[in-house]
């Protein structure tokens, strides 16, 4: 689907003027009606762009007003008004309400040729939808298989505008919260969960278009991923990074409580190791999701020791966790003292006991006395810069292993 955003540059519509509703711009238009009956609400279904003269409303402008607010309850993607001997103007509580809801209402001319609207819009939507189909079809190649012929990708990107025989870095964007979301808006209709995410991958492409980016992007596995150019190693990356952050920055005041977060891969310097920075993106956007009050983007080349981390498997990794922290595990277990929990907290919170005590609500005296506990057991000084980072180190691989778990769960 396209947004009434798009469809308001078509040449048809030059002299289209938004006159309500602006807040409503990426709604998604599934069709175009041109309906002028007297009652026009048991004829649309939702998600149409409606177009209308007036001629069945037999100049009663409060008939106008309940047409809107039965569109609106519809939720259709909005209304042009072909202004002329029906309508001359359209009334101040027509745009006021529109305006309260959202819902975008355009004025067109009536010298304009309703049937060259109609015949574009319908033509521009089907072939978006070929577009999207084609593009998401070796996007889906590009990150999930290995790439066999990287030529007849690059010419079949060409097709659409996209530049992909230059190097490139792939971005995914999560809202991290959506689970709690849809708990908490007690969203049971897939149709409805649907729909929101279709509107996230939508408003995503309408940031890029109106930054003037023509860039790939995919809706998959309830993220939204982008391919961004990368031909510049140094001045791309800063660049990708700051793009990606504003995005995330518009997608958190646009859709509030989702909790956006990305992570960006490493450069990709051909088609074959795409899907490399796939992964790296993937492996960094667990540290995005719980580093999101301070951070809501991260690259992969920027994780620092993490990029090593990612690199070695798991087993070396749960080894390293069962000698430096299993042992405070075990002790919890059995005297339930939460000491792991405790060393958590005490370097997330950069080693200040104030802060590390007031997080756990217990006294100063409480958490000095589990610090002892964790430096007997463990055997190791946490005023001892090498036993420091050895416990540091095993409390970000207990993270990361967690998030390991998480994603071969999902897979």
């Amino acid at each position: 689907m396209v947004s009434c955003r798009e469809i308001v540059t078509l040449s048809s519509l030059h002299k289209s003027e938004l006159v309500a509703g602006k807040n409503g711009l990426d709604r998604l238009v599934r069709w175009v009606h041109f309906i002028d009956l007297p009652d026009v609400i048991p004829w649309v279904q939702g998600g149409e762009l409606l177009i209308i003269t007036g001629i069945g409303l037999e100049g009663d402008s409060s008939r106008l007003t309940g047409l809107v607010q039965g569109l609106i309850r519809k939720k259709l993607a909005g209304l042009i008004v072909n202004l002329g001997p029906y309508i001359q103007e359209i009334p101040a509580p027509v745009l006021e309400l529109a305006d309260k809801a959202g819902f975008p209402i355009f004025s067109l001319p009536w010298e304009v040729k309703l049937v060259e609207v109609t015949r574009e819009i319908c033509s521009y939507i089907v072939l978006k939808q070929t577009e999207k189909r084609s593009v998401s079809d070796f996007f889906e190649q590009l990150l999930l298989q290995p790439v066999e012929d990287a030529d007849r990708l690059i010419q079949r990107a060409a097709v659409y505008g996209y530049a992909l025989n230059k190097p490139q870095q792939v971005a995914v964007l999560n809202p991290s919260r959506l689970p709690q979301h849809i708990e908490q808006e007690k969203i049971h209709d897939e149709h409805k969960l649907v729909s929101l995410k279709t509107q996230i991958e939508q408003y995503v492409r309408d940031s890029l278009t109106i930054r003037g980016k023509k860039i790939l992007s995919m809706l998959w596995m309830g993220t939204v991923v982008l391919l961004l150019p990368a031909d510049k190693k140094t001045d791309n990356s800063r660049h990708n990074v700051a793009l990606v952050a504003d995005i995330v920055e518009c997608l958190n005041k646009k859709f509030d409580g989702l909790g956006f977060v990305a992570s960006l891969g490493g450069r990709a310097e051909t088609l074959y190791e795409v899907q490399q920075s796939y992964s790296q993106a993937n492996k960094v956007l667990w540290l995005a999701e719980s580093n999101a009050t301070a951070k809501s983007v991260y690259a992969y080349e920027q994780v620092g020791i993490y990029k090593l981390l990612f690199e070695i498997p798991a087993e070396k990794l749960r080894e390293y966790y069962l000698d430096v922290i299993e042992p405070l595990n075990q002790y919890d277990s059995k005297y339930k003292m939460e000491l792991t929990a405790s060393l958590f907290a005490f370097f997330e919170e950069n080693g200040n006991v104030v802060k590390t005590a007031k997080r756990l609500f217990v006294h100063r005296n409480t958490l000095d006395y589990r610090l002892k506990k964790i430096e007997e057991i463990t055997g190791r000084s946490l005023n001892h810069p090498y036993d420091r980072l050895t416990l540091q180190l095993g409390v970000i691989v207990g993270t990361q292993l967690k998030q390991r778990i998480q994603l071969d769960t999902l897979s």
